[in-house]
């Protein structure tokens, strides 16, 4: 019996039209946490 060969599926990209970047999420988190330290730094 012949088997055909073995081959990994590749994963498969999802398309990035219209889906946020990882960059947007950092952004979204990071800037409300900076301004959040700056109003509550001791002045």
């Amino acid at each position: 019996m012949h088997y055909p060969r073995y081959r990994a599926d590749r994963p498969h990209r999802r398309p990035t039209r219209g889906a946020p970047s990882p960059l947007v999420f950092v952004l979204l988190i990071t800037a409300p946490a900076v301004v959040a330290v700056a109003a509550l730094r001791p002045r």
